[in-house]
């Protein structure tokens, strides 16, 4: 395993505590070595020392599998943009089966993916590029094809951390194997599907990321994305990569490319002002450090979306994430429709069905009405939660990368699908024909109830 990066956050504080976690339960191939590499001077001895101190900090593993780890480890100073410094860390054309892990800025790829292309990774290589995948459809569109046409044989992983083995099962298992649900996920029964994820946390000091990016491309372009495409798409017809990233592709594919009339109206993008969350105070975003307020950039982000398939025409899909928010949520809402009026006549207040699915917590929730005292009927919501992981997101999709297996990662035409359902919204809001609102730190974004 080749890490490009390794002095960075991702490497020290969540890839090599994930590789710990894997060697802690003994899912790590034999022999495998992990060789570091970033533009610093570092000795070999320094990446271990840095790693030892971080696993430390990050890992939850014994003190025998930290020191088992880093005793893997090598490194090697290079510019990852020069053709020679890549062949020199990766090996040359007679290197070992190599999974190479772009720990990178996504800006550098159009100048890391041809220095790549001439390392000679081979068909049993893999090579895992971080997402996003580009910053709009041109950019993904030029990425797949330096991928296509220049590195075509290794497997490509397009890594979303979000799109975990235990989020994928949780909305999957639920539709596909439980007769109850899957009937009734359709046009005829839901009236709105509300996916969302927010938080009470602020920048945290991730300024210099998140106010050149903003929520829309962070999280709803990102990841609800993919949340999205899990509960829109069909059965697939096998249990296996090729199938199962078919489906999701098909099914951003029905998700009608916003225009920019419907925009004004469909669209909310809004930034925190000053106020309380708890017992904390917190200044306006733009008075926080490290933010360029002419780049206008928004901590909150609403998205609603039209779908042109016969399961779910005329169902409107709503995504929304924001920071600064009074508390956390994180999950996939689908809003049954009403009673027909003549059932509420005769039970007046009866709220529609709700069924919710944990984003990050693994619960399902349902709101359903049973009988009360004296011929009434009361609502109530029923609860279960699956056991929750043992291994963190970026274990799991490690594992799955060292078992070559493609299924829970981004294929380029998904990647692709993703843009150009926002590129219109990135337009739309750069001409400022939607304005930016405010809401107080701690208080209810605007637009559309949550």
């Amino acid at each position: 395993m080749v890490l490009f990066g390794a002095s960075g956050d991702l490497t020290s504080r969540l890839l090599m505590p994930a590789v710990a976690q894997l060697a802690e339960a003994d899912l790590l191939p034999p022999g495998l070595t992990i060789v570091g590499s970033a533009n610093t001077e570092w000795s070999a001895e320094d990446f271990r020392q840095h790693i030892a101190g971080k696993l430390e900090e990050h890992a939850t593993v014994s003190p025998g599998t930290r020191d088992a780890v880093v005793g893997m480890l090598g490194f090697e100073p290079a510019d990852v943009t020069r053709p020679g410094d890549v062949g020199r860390v990766i090996g040359g054309d007679d290197h070992p089966n190599t999974l190479v892990y772009l720990a990178l800025p996504p800006g550098l790829l159009p100048s890391v993916l041809p220095a790549l292309a001439t390392a000679g990774l081979r068909a049993s290589d893999a090579l895992a590029i971080e997402k996003p995948f580009g910053t709009d459809l041109a950019s993904a569109h030029h990425l797949n094809e330096i991928l296509r046409t220049q590195l075509p044989e290794p497997t490509i992983f397009r890594v979303d951390h979000f799109l975990t083995d235990e989020l994928v099962r949780r909305v999957v298992v639920l539709r596909f194997l439980n007769r109850v649900f899957e009937p009734t996920l359709n046009a005829a029964h839901v009236e709105r599907v509300d996916i969302s994820w927010l938080e009470s946390l602020t920048l945290e000091g991730r300024a210099s990321y998140y106010d050149t990016t903003g929520a829309l491309k962070d999280m709803v372009q990102n990841h609800l994305m993919e949340a999205l495409a899990l509960v829109l798409m069909e059965q697939p017809a096998r249990i296996d990569a090729d199938s199962f990233r078919g489906n999701r592709v098909e099914a951003l594919r029905a998700v009608v490319t916003p225009s920019a009339e419907a925009m004004r109206s469909r669209t909310v993008r809004a930034r925190y002002a000053a106020g309380t969350i708890g017992s904390r105070q917190v200044p306006s975003y733009v008075d926080e450090p490290g933010v360029d307020p002419g780049r206008n950039t928004e901590t909150y982000a609403c998205l609603t979306l039209e779908v042109h398939s016969t399961r779910w025409a005329g169902v409107p899909f709503t995504l929304r994430s924001g920071k600064a928010l009074e508390s956390d949520s994180a999950e996939i809402a689908i809003h049954f429709r009403p009673l027909p009026h003549y059932l509420l006549d005769h039970w007046p207040g009866v709220a529609p069905n709700v069924l919710r699915l944990g984003l990050t917590e693994p619960y399902v929730r349902l709101a359903t009405t049973l009988n009360g005292p004296d011929r009434t009927a009361e609502s109530r919501e029923f609860e279960v939660q699956s056991a929750g992981s043992h291994r963190t997101p970026y274990a799991n999709l490690i594992r799955e990368m060292l078992r070559s297996d493609p299924m829970l990662f981004i294929r380029g035409d998904e990647a692709e699908e993703a843009w150009r359902i926002i590129d219109p919204v990135m337009a739309t809001w750069s001409s400022g024909a939607v304005p930016m609102q405010e809401y107080a730190a701690g208080g209810a974004p605007p637009g559309p109830a949550v």
